[in-house]
């Protein structure tokens, strides 16, 4: 199907747009600096073809300071999401637990920046990114296309601010956990595969927030060995026990509740599995039962399904059908009438309000180009192949084996429908990783680990002692 015209109201006009500010932050009021900038990309004669903006804030002018560079997921999604709700200065006001978004700015005092500068990156066709040559779609929305431009744009970062002695670190949600895996190939130093120009730029940290390392060709964003159902309970188990615990009568804590369901997948649910219609009609019925107590579902659903989640829609709308709602992908926790339409990304967009309207005056921007929070357009004909022969956690190893002072912290919200906390567990579990430095967290929050209250005290917690 051929993709209709996008409609371009703009004139290309590199960005470069510095702006001052001075920051009420709870260890003590400073300057802080912020930067607009455009990272371009020219083809063999010269012409621009791409363009790659990012979005930094810097504290001090030290040249060791630390450096931390952010991207989101989609592959079509921007950095907003990173920057008004969990990492920015400047960032969306919420009420109630994280949940409920206001079109307003609040300034965070307790950000990163008194011991970090953040630099975010939105790739080309998302943000203020653009692709300028629709012709070179191809080099830019692919796997290794995407990791290489995103690599690239970080050289001319660090290149333009002269921090080639910072401490880099490197976040990335959801596909971002994909963009940051394989960006650490094409920083690295082998001359057998990867990037032949040998870049050697030394990660002193990585965060991945939402896995999706499984993700193949196919758009499976759950490990092939793991059925759906595996994948997702822990999850599920997560869900239930926020929204039915009362109702039912639950009496362990939400984590004791959590592990017990990954305990019974591993050592009763599997081995079910495994024998497949072998399995006894008595056994089937008895683990649906316990499946029906730890899901929240009718216990039935696993009898006719031979134990099996036909889909993760399936428990959205099963866990709380009692109360004629279903609860959302992205954050369990959140629920909406089964009798309203469901829209996965919500109705209303108050970050693109807030990066073109407040932010975009607290950063001294024009208003001449639009910030895009998601554009599908680029997740259209992705390219999820690679010519590297290497999967996404191999990618990941091969990092932190040559690297062996770079430290991993594995980011997992508990009501995450979208990547699942039982499939992470089990990657990790499997992927053969250097385990002294590598950091396993799961948070009461969602697919952003930081949309609790509490998810986002403890995210932001955990990564300053990384980095301290």
């Amino acid at each position: 199907m051929k993709l209709p015209e996008i409609y371009n109201t703009e004139v290309f006009k590199k960005l470069n747009v510095r702006a001052k500010h001075q920051f009420a932050h709870s260890s003590g009021s400073f300057v802080i600096r912020s930067f607009v900038e455009d990272h371009v990309f020219y083809d063999a004669d010269g012409r621009e073809e791409a363009v790659i903006s990012t979005i930094a804030y810097t504290k001090e002018t030290d040249e060791t300071r630390p450096v931390m560079f952010l991207w989101n997921g989609g592959p079509g999604s921007a950095t907003s999401v990173l920057n008004l709700e969990c990492f920015g200065p400047y960032q969306m006001k919420k009420t109630g637990d994280g949940i409920s978004p206001a079109n307003e700015l609040v300034e965070d005092a307790n950000c990163l920046l008194d011991i970090c500068d953040l630099v975010f990156v939105d790739p080309v066709g998302v943000g203020f990114s653009r692709l300028l040559n629709s012709g070179s779609r191809s080099k830019y929305y692919s796997l290794d296309g995407d990791a290489r431009s995103n690599a690239y744009a970080v050289l001319d970062w660090i290149k333009t601010h002269r921090r080639w002695n910072s401490p880099i670190y490197l976040l990335g949600e959801s596909y971002g956990t994909v963009r940051v895996s394989r960006l650490l190939e094409e920083f690295g130093r082998n001359p057998l595969r990867g990037n032949k120009m040998m870049l050697g730029l030394k990660i002193s940290g990585v965060i991945l927030v939402g896995v999706a390392l499984s993700l193949n060709e196919k758009g499976q964003i759950y490990d092939p060995k793991l059925d759906l159902l595996t994948s997702a309970l822990p999850t599920m188990a997560a869900v239930n026990w926020y929204h039915n615990h009362d109702r039912l009568g639950l009496r362990a804590a939400e984590a004791e509740f959590v592990d017990s369901a990954w305990d019974f997948a591993s050592k009763e649910l599997a081995p079910a599995l495994f024998r497949g219609d072998k399995c006894p009609d008595a056994e089937i019925k008895r683990i649906s039962e316990k499946l029906g107590e730890i899901t929240g579902m009718d216990a039935g659903y696993f009898v006719k399904t031979g134990l099996r989640l036909n889909s993760v829609e399936d428990f959205m709308t099963g866990v709380i059908a009692h109360s004629g709602e279903r609860v959302d992908v992205y954050d369990g926790r959140v629920a909406q009438p089964l009798s309203k339409v469901y829209n996965v990304v919500g109705d209303g967009n108050i970050p693109l309000l807030l990066m073109n309207g407040a932010l975009a005056e607290k950063l001294a921007l024009d208003g001449s180009r639009l910030y895009y929070t998601g554009n599908i357009n680029v997740n259209d004909g992705w390219d999820y192949s690679s010519s590297y022969d290497i999967s996404h956690m191999e990618c990941l190893k091969s990092a932190m084996d040559r690297m062996p002072d770079m430290k991993v912290l594995v980011a997992s919200g508990r009501y995450d429908l979208c990547t699942l906390l039982g499939n992470t567990r089990y990657i990790f579990c499997h992927a053969g990783l250097p385990k002294q430095n590598l950091i396993m967290r799961e948070y009461p929050g969602g697919h952003g680990v930081y949309s609790s209250n509490e998810g986002k005290r403890r995210f932001l917690a955990d990564i300053r002692a990384m980095i301290e």
